[in-house]
């Protein structure tokens, strides 16, 4: 997963600094087994790539110091960041309450949003989509419940009542969803 986007790794930082306050996200910084002169500890910029491995490492320390082990807690994580930055990147399908749109501009913003990989939808009716995320390479675990918590939580700020996902196919590379909502 080279090429991961600034706000990808920023969302992590804000997440860890909301929830557990300042003295928190510098205890979580000294946790990562990155040296000072990491990018990390400089400013991150939200649309420039970093390598995949600033990613590994912060999710590795979420996952065992923050997160007890449970890789689940990616989701929720996405959805956390959902929260913050919908506005930002998909107002205009939150006040036309428009699933499908969001879907539609997420799948030509992902390189930008996300980086390395691709998103492609395909419209079954207006409530149901297939959504392939092809990462590429192989992707960790949290790196897929993230954005998926991330879409899920985008398509309910979009005005989507009871999403469900399923998922069709699934390798080490991509994976295939079906989402329906009412």
């Amino acid at each position: 997963m080279s090429g991961i986007k600034g706000i990808v790794l920023l969302g992590r930082l804000n997440y860890v600094e909301e929830k557990y306050g300042k003295d928190g996200l510098k205890e979580f910084l000294d946790k990562l087994q990155v040296d000072k002169e990491s990018p990390l500890f400089q400013p991150v910029i939200i649309s420039k790539d970093y390598p995949e491995n600033l990613l590994t490492d912060l999710d590795k320390v979420l996952l065992n110091h923050y997160f007890n082990n449970d890789v689940q807690k990616f989701y929720d994580l996405g959805v956390w960041h959902a929260q913050h930055i919908m506005s930002i990147y998909f107002q205009i399908y939150m006040d036309e309450k428009n699933p499908g749109g969001f879907l539609n501009q997420m799948a030509l913003l992902r390189p930008y949003l996300i980086g390395l990989g691709e998103l492609s939808i395909s419209e079954i009716e207006h409530n149901e989509y297939y959504v392939l995320i092809n990462f590429g390479q192989e992707y960790p675990e949290s790196v897929r419940l993230s954005e998926l918590g991330f879409i899920e939580e985008g398509l309910r700020l979009c005005g989507a009542k009871e999403v469900k996902s399923s998922i069709e196919e699934k390798d080490d590379i991509s994976v295939e969803y079906k989402f329906t909502w009412e």
